[in-house]
């Protein structure tokens, strides 16, 4: 008599979808996709001939392709780029052959992805900061005050 082995597999529907969206946006080789999501080359044969995976994949293609789509992929293709350079901009920056002007563009522009530094609030320098409240009947309050960053200079004692 012999036994009846029940196969799993190895991915579920939540598997699929997130698969059939990462092909959609052609971020990244197929191979690295299926590598991220633990999908081995027998599952990734047998998910391709499903017919769930073939309707994810053709919705979240169309979805991806959609014209009202087109500023989220120029952000996401653009996050991507940036990820993907990450790397090198870290390694630039901490060698040591790299000249100064070079590492501080790199640390300016990484500075702005992570959302730090630069002007608070789009404030440049030299700039002035104005409120107005309008009280009605040509009544206005209005404050202003520089906002001119200050630089205090002295020695150390």
């Amino acid at each position: 008599m012999s036994s009846l082995v029940a196969q799993t597999p190895s991915f579920d529907e939540l598997t699929i979808v997130k698969l059939a969206r990462e092909i959609a946006m052609d971020l990244r080789p197929i191979e690295d996709i299926l590598e991220s999501l633990g999908i081995g080359s027998s599952d990734w044969e047998s998910i391709q001939g499903l017919p769930l995976f073939q309707d994810r994949l053709r919705v979240a293609t169309e979805e991806w392709q959609a014209g009202m789509n087109t500023s989220e992929r120029v952000r996401m293709k653009s996050l991507a780029f940036v990820e993907e350079a990450l790397p090198e901009f870290f390694a630039r920056a901490h060698d040591p052959k790299e000249g100064l002007a070079a590492k501080t563009e790199v640390l300016k522009t990484i500075s702005k992805f992570a959302g730090i530094g630069g002007s608070v609030d789009g404030m440049g320098n030299g700039e002035r900061m104005v409120v107005t409240i309008n009280l009605g009947a040509d009544h206005q309050l209005k404050v202003e005050k520089n906002v001119t960053p200050q630089v205090i200079e002295g020695t150390a004692q």
